[in-house]
């Protein structure tokens, strides 16, 4: 590399930046940051896991759809509220984790990864990835759609 052009790469590395940098403020969206609270995403596994299944039911819209691998399409905050009681009196605890959490306005979607966890056997019973989408609805974030897909069997022993 000859030194003049050595000279120079920085400061057209500073211009792209910065180029990039005006255009994002210009569009007026948040692509990353802040998205769905942590506190309001984490609630779900909380509300689950202590047994709560009114609570994991308010996250939902009204007209919401729970859609799990190998089942048909849950409609409804109620019906989805019956399917976690289910869920719930099974015993099973879940672990969610979130890679991504994109509001660019007022949907937002959630990605991640979710463990099924039967404690009293100590051993996993399910994991997969989960895609969530939510909406702003009355000055409020709840899920829309939750869809989730199961990964390879867990393995039993």
């Amino acid at each position: 590399m000859n030194e003049t052009f050595a000279k120079k790469m920085p400061a057209a590395v500073v211009l792209l930046f910065a180029s990039a940098s005006i255009l994002l403020a210009c569009t007026n969206q948040s692509l990353v940051s802040p998205g769905i609270s942590p506190e309001l995403k984490h609630s779900w596994e909380v509300n689950f896991n202590r047994g709560d299944a009114a609570a994991v039911a308010a996250l939902y819209a009204p007209d919401a759809q729970l859609l799990m691998s190998g089942s048909d399409p849950i409609n409804g905050s109620a019906a989805i509220r019956v399917a976690v009681e289910s869920m719930i009196a099974s015993g099973v605890k879940v672990r969610i984790a979130s890679s991504e959490n994109v509001t660019p306005g007022d949907i937002a979607y959630v990605f991640g990864t979710y463990t099924i966890e039967d404690l009293t056997r100590a051993k996993e019973v399910e994991h997969g990835t989960y895609v969530e989408i939510w909406r702003l609805i009355k000055g409020r974030w709840k899920i829309t759609r939750d869809i989730n897909s199961t990964g390879a069997p867990a393995h039993v022993k």
